[in-house]
Formats: C-alpha cells, structure tokens, sequence
C-alpha cells in the first residue's frame, strides 16, 4: 500500500477517534429546516342565522377543553379543506352527493388521526347537526346550490372551530 495512503487513512482513523472519545458539538453540521409558513385561514361568520346557531353550539363545545387551542385549529384547517374538496366541481368533481360528504367527513378525522375521540362531549353532535342544517338529511346530487351550502355549511365549521380554539 501506498506509504501516503497509508498515512492519510491513519490521521483520517485518528479523526474519528477523537470526535469518538471528544463528542464535540456537531449541530453546526445539521442545520434545521425552517418550517414553512403557515397559512392564514381565512373564514368569515357564517351569514345564516341558522348556521351561525349551530356554529356557535360547535364553540362552546370545543371551549370544554384545554386542548382546545391545537384541536380547534386541526379542525379548523380540516373543515376549510373539506369546503374546498366539495367545492370542486365540473371535471375536478370529488363529491357528488351529499352522502359522500357525509362519507368523506367520517374519513378525514380518521385519516389525520385527530385521536379527538371522547375529548369534547358535544363536539360530534353539534358538528353533525350544523352540517345536517347545510346540506339536510336526505341523499341527494349535488346541484349547484347545494354544493354551495354544503361548502358554506364547512366554512361556517371551520369558523366554529377557529373561534373554539381561542
């Protein structure tokens, strides 16, 4: 073997070593990743005085818990998502009835693993009726307005849970 070669895997070995038996603080090495910006969500109170009365059952039953800050804000982010995903229609329809919202809506909890479960004892009553108030109980197309009530009908859930979670 090479006497430099040699040479230069023996100070390489000695390196090693001593980073080994020295641990010096290394971090500079791993510089973390800024997290990205967080969007602002944007939703308005519900105009309808019948949504806007369901939303507010969604606050209280949200204010019910210290966990409420980080919960409220998941679902709020969540709802606004769903009022987009039903919003889509023409070539880009997900949602096409309102029986699949309702499918939809049961998955996406399960999906992001919210594990809200047990935690808020009014909460999946008083979201389950405020959704019923948009969009009704029978299953039905999705028509142009429907699908705008339905979307309406999130938003005003996404409003409800970002006023919950202050």
């Amino acid at each position: 073997m090479n006497p430099k070669l040699k040479t230069g895997l023996l100070i390489f070995a000695l390196a090693l070593l001593g980073i080994g038996i020295l641990k010096p603080d290394l971090s500079f090495f791993n510089k973390p990743v800024s997290p990205s910006a967080v969007v602002e969500l944007d939703v308005k109170e519900p105009e309808s005085p019948e949504l806007k009365e369901k939303a507010d059952a969604v606050v209280k039953a949200l204010s019910a818990n210290s966990d409420r800050k980080t919960d409220g804000l998941r679902l709020a982010y969540l709802y606004n998502d769903m009022a987009t995903l039903v919003g889509l229609d023409g070539k880009d329809e997900v949602i096409k009835n309102t029986e699949e919202i309702r499918q939809a809506n049961k998955l996406v909890g399960l999906m992001l693993r919210l594990d809200i479960k047990g935690k808020y004892e009014d909460l999946p009553e008083s979201a389950q009726a405020l959704v019923l108030t948009a969009i009704g109980d029978d299953n039905v197309l999705l028509n142009d307005d429907l699908r705008a009530k339905a979307v309406e009908g999130f938003k005003a859930l996404s409003w409800a849970c970002l006023q919950g979670s202050k």
